[in-house]
C-alpha cells in the first residue's frame, strides 16, 4: 500500500508514545495492544515521520528521535527510537504563555518557520497536532498550513477545529479530510466512562447519578488545570451524556494536578442509580493509567484510518473517524462508531 508520511505538531509525551509505539509494532512479533495489527491494507511499520514542530527550547533543532525524550517528557519508554533525520523545527507560538504557571514552555529564541512550505517539502500525507492544550491560536494556524499544505489533518487537542464550520468548509473546497476533535483514549476515563453508562442502560437500570473525576502528574494534566479545564469538563461531559437516552446529574472533567504520579492518571467513577423495583444501587470505580500510551493505539488507528480516507477522495469532516477516535463528535454508541470506522477502512 506505500507508507504514510506523517507530520506532527507538538512533540510531547503523545507524540512520544506514538512515535515509539511505531517502531515498536514495526518490529514486534505479536500485535498486543492494538486494536488493528493492519488497517486498510496499512501497517504501523507503514507510517513515516517526515517533519515534526514545536516551540520549546529543549526540542527544536533536535533530530525527532531524540525530541521525544526530552524534559519534561516522561512518557514511559518502550524502545530506543534511532535518529530519524527529521530536525523539529519551530512552529508558531501566538497563544499567551504565562510566566512562572507549571505549564510555561521556554521557547526557543528561533523565528518561525513557513510550516506550509515545511510540509509541502516533506511531501507529508497528513499533519497531526498535538500541541498543548489550549494552544488555540496554534491549532487553527497548524489547519490553515494544512490546507495550503495539500494535508490531511487530525486534531488530537481540546482545540475547536472539526467544531469549526468555517474552517471544515475550507477543507472541503481543498478537497481534504479533517478529523478531532481531542483524542478518545484507548483505555481512557471518558471510553470507560461511556462504556460503563451504556452496559447499564442496556440492562435495563435507570442513572440517576454519576461523576468522572481524574488526576493526574503528566504535562497534559498540568495543562488542563491551568488552561483547558472548563473546556475539557465541558467536552467529556458532553461526550458521555450523548449515550444515554435521558437527562440526568452529570460531571466528567480534570480535577488537580499531583506531580509525583509522573506520567499516571488516577480517574474515579461514580454512578448512582435503581433497577427492577427501583431498588437504588451505587457504583464506585477507580482507574489507575498511564497517560501518553493510551492514545497512542487510537491515534495509530485514525492515522491509518485519515490514509484511507484521503486516498478514497474523502474531504471535510470524516465522521466516523471523529466518533471512533475523539470525544468532540456527533456521538453515537462505541459499537456503532467501531462499525462505521470499520466500514471506512474495510
Amino acid at each position: 500500500m506505500g507508507e504514510i508520511r506523517v507530520a506532527v505538531a507538538g512533540t510531547g509525551n503523545l507524540c512520544s508514545s506514538l512515535v515509539q509505539g511505531t517502531h515498536f509494532y514495526a518490529k514486534a512479533k505479536e500485535s498486543l495492544g492494538l486494536l488493528h495489527p493492519e488497517l486498510g491494507g496499512y501497517k504501523p511499520s507503514d507510517v513515516k515521520y517526515v517533519a515534526a514542530f514545536d516551540i520549546s527550547d529543549v526540542k527544536v533543532g533536535k533530530d525527532l528521535g531524540d525530541a521525544i525524550y526530552a524534559k519534561p517528557n516522561n512518557a514511559p519508554k518502550m524502545v530506543d527510537v534511532p535518529r530519524l533525520g527529521v530536525t523539529v523545527k519551530m512552529g508558531p507560538a501566538p497563544d499567551l504563555v504565562e510566566e512562572g504557571t507549571l505549564s510555561s514552555i521556554k521557547r526557543a529564541k528561533v523565528e518561525a518557520v513557513d510550516v506550509a512550505a515545511e510540509l509541502k517539502k516533506a511531501n507529508a500525507d497528513m499533519f497531526i497536532n498535538m500541541v498543548s492544550g489550549g494552544s488555540d491560536k496554534a491549532s487553527a494556524l497548524y489547519a490553515k498550513a494544512a490546507i495550503d499544505a495539500g494535508c490531511a489533518y487530525l486534531n488530537a487537542t481540546p482545540s475547536n477545529v472539526a467544531g469549526d464550520a468555517a474552517l471544515i468548509k475550507k477543507f472541503v473546497a481543498a478537497k481534504l479530510p479533517v478529523a478531532g476533535d481531542d483524542l478518545l483514549d484507548q483505555v481512557g476515563a471518558t471510553a470507560i466512562h461511556i462504556g460503563i453508562l451504556e452496559f447499564l442502560q442496556s440492562r435495563g437500570a435507570h442513572i440517576d447519578e454519576s461523576y468522572q473525576l481524574d488526576v493526574g502528574g503528566g504535562a497534559e494534566s498540568i495543562s488542563t488545570l491551568e488552561k483547558t479545564k472548563d473546556t475539557k469538563r465541558s467536552i467529556k461531559t458532553a461526550a458521555v451524556t450523548g449515550h444515554v437516552p435521558y437527562k440526568f446529574p452529570l460531571v466528567s472533567g480534570s480535577t488537580d494536578f499531583v506531580d509525583f504520579l509522573g506520567n499516571g492518571r488516577d480517574s474515579f467513577f461514580w454512578v448512582k442509580g435503581r433497577y427492577f423495583g427501583s431498588v437504588p444501587f451505587t457504583m464506585d470505580l477507580k482507574l489507575s493509567s498511564e497517560d501518553a500510551p493510551n492514545g497512542g493505539s487510537i491515534l495509530l488507528d485514525a492515522i491509518r484510518g485519515m490514509k484511507v480516507a484521503k486516498d478514497k477522495g474523502e474531504k471535510g469532516l470524516v465522521a466516523p473517524i471523529c466518533s471512533y477516535a475523539f470525544k468532540r463528535a456527533e456521538r453515537t454508541s462505541l459499537a456503532k462508531a467501531y462499525e462505521a470506522f470499520r466500514e471506512l477502512t474495510g
